[in-house]
């Protein structure tokens, strides 16, 4: 019999590959990228990733490791905030800056808690999965539009493409807007037609998608504050590797996140001049106008409160104390 400590690992990683080779932030999990190096040096070989792009749609990759089918996967879960059991918090306006720049330190701080990362893994044990690793995304709470947006009166009437599903559509229409369905690829033109007035989505995937070419202004707005995919493991295949295996994959991913982190801050970063240069002028609402936003996405939290009951109440405690103290760092 091979020892548990010459034991090889084989997992197979179900890459939610759909975004192209544009965002970093997805390419750490293609083939060769440093997810894989990274274990595969971490481990002495030990544990092997098996890397398959689009083995299962995005909405069945949650259940697939749950279930087995697959041992790992990145989960894109600000689609499906708070309707799953991750409990993902991220929509909820006024948790972290309306700054990305400012917002994706206060974010990582939060899944580097340990009352955080306690509540969250509690929570993924009851339905077979453990929390690896997140990648974080350039937020998605810029709106994209050929008029400026001064006042809260503003998104009055707009059609609107919302990022962020049922919580990002219920946030713009407490703010007035209509949340209008349209695929990435149609978003460019939809804006040059009039078929949507604004399209709010992040700066660097929305200048990726030609939406500078058609647009004058990117204003942002409470609305999706970040925008981050969960890597979980099947919770048996991990309690099923020892110790020293079980710490090293846990390393590995504390390292891939802060990489990311960084990684996403610079694109963002670089991406403000870049649009500058394209003519679209960037804004934010005055304070008195941010106050009224924010007052009227209030129902966003209450709406995810509610659906997520005392675990949601409890989580989000955690997370207000642990941006609290990183503010208070810094």
């Amino acid at each position: 019999n091979v020892s548990a400590q010459d034991k090889v690992y084989e997992l197979k990683f179900a890459w939610n590959d759909i975004w192209g080779p544009k965002f970093r932030a997805s390419q750490v999990y293609r083939p060769c990228g440093e997810m894989q190096r990274m274990v595969h040096e971490a481990t002495n070989g030990r544990v092997k990733l098996k890397i398959i792009s689009k083995m299962f749609p995005t909405g069945q990759l949650l259940e697939s490791v749950a279930t087995g089918k697959a041992d790992a996967a990145d989960l894109a879960m600000p689609w499906l905030s708070g309707t799953y059991p991750l409990l993902n918090w991220g929509i909820i306006p006024n948790i972290v800056s309306a700054d990305p720049a400012e917002a994706l330190g206060e974010e990582l701080a939060v899944y580097e808690d340990p009352k955080v990362m306690e509540i969250l893994d509690k929570r993924l044990k009851e339905v077979n999965l453990k929390f690896w690793f997140v990648t974080q995304w350039d937020p998605a709470n810029g709106l994209w539009s050929k008029n400026e947006i001064k006042t809260i009166e503003d998104f009055k009437g707009m059609k609107m493409s919302v990022a962020g599903g049922f919580y990002g559509n219920l946030g713009a229409k407490n703010m007035g807007a209509s949340a209008v369905a349209i695929t990435s690829a149609e978003l460019a033109p939809a804006m040059m037609t009039g078929t949507v007035d604004g399209v709010l989505t992040s700066l660097g995937y929305g200048y990726s998608i030609g939406l500078a070419k058609v647009s004058k202004f990117y204003t942002l707005t409470p609305l999706n504050p970040t925008w981050t995919a969960y890597t979980v493991i099947n919770r048996k295949t991990f309690d099923s590797m020892p110790a020293d295996l079980q710490k090293a994959l846990m390393d590995v991913g504390k390292q891939l996140q802060r990489m990311v982190c960084l990684s996403t801050t610079a694109e963002y970063v670089m991406s403000l001049d870049t649009v500058a240069l394209s003519g679209v002028q960037r804004n934010s609402l005055p304070p008195a106008e941010q106050k009224k936003a924010l007052e009227k996405v209030k129902v966003v939290e209450e709406k995810w409160l509610k659906d997520t009951g005392g675990k949601g109440k409890e989580l989000l405690k955690a997370i207000n104390d642990a941006v609290s103290r990183y503010r208070n760092c810094n």
